[in-house]
């Protein structure tokens, strides 16, 4: 097991988790899903090419990871980061909040991940508060614990 491989673990949960939700692009056009990405959008190759035609989306990103002695396991904070697109100047944060709530209680219900990662209970969610219309912002700071490799003894021994 990989920090990356719980990246990609996590992108298809919640993926799983979000594909019923019903919002649209900057097009107009209605999306059902969102996708997820692995720390950061893709880049951008032509300037015909813009961010927000990407919306609905959400990132995983790692903020770090931390291991306290022999026995612990890696304990990830992992933040989840939303992005949806509304023009009703009503639905936007309506939005954000039921996708978030999805994702946590998904994980206050169910800790495990594929039976190898656990999420830690303590769990946070902020909404962005900047007038950003018609870009909505929000997200989850969650903690998994993801076994690690132990100490091996030396041959000579």
């Amino acid at each position: 097991m990989t920090f990356k491989n719980l990246q990609d673990d996590l992108i298809a949960e919640v993926e799983g988790i979000l594909s019923e939700i019903k919002t649209k692009n900057t097009a107009g056009e209605e999306v059902v899903g969102v996708k997820g990405y692995a720390h950061q959008l893709p880049v951008m190759e032509t300037d015909e090419e813009d961010v927000s035609q990407l919306m609905p989306y959400f990132i995983v990103r790692f903020e770090g990871g931390e291991t306290k002695d022999d026995d612990d396991p890696w304990h990830v904070t992992t933040q989840i980061l939303f992005s949806v697109h509304d023009e009703s100047k009503s639905n936007g944060h309506e939005h954000l909040l039921t996708m978030i709530q999805r994702v946590t209680n998904r994980f206050i219900s169910e800790p495990l991940l594929n039976r190898v990662y656990r999420a830690d209970q303590d769990i946070q969610f902020a909404i962005d508060d900047d007038d950003t219309y018609p870009f909505y912002f929000g997200g989850i700071n969650i903690k998994f614990s993801i076994p690690k490799i132990g100490r091996r003894e030396p041959d000579y021994v």
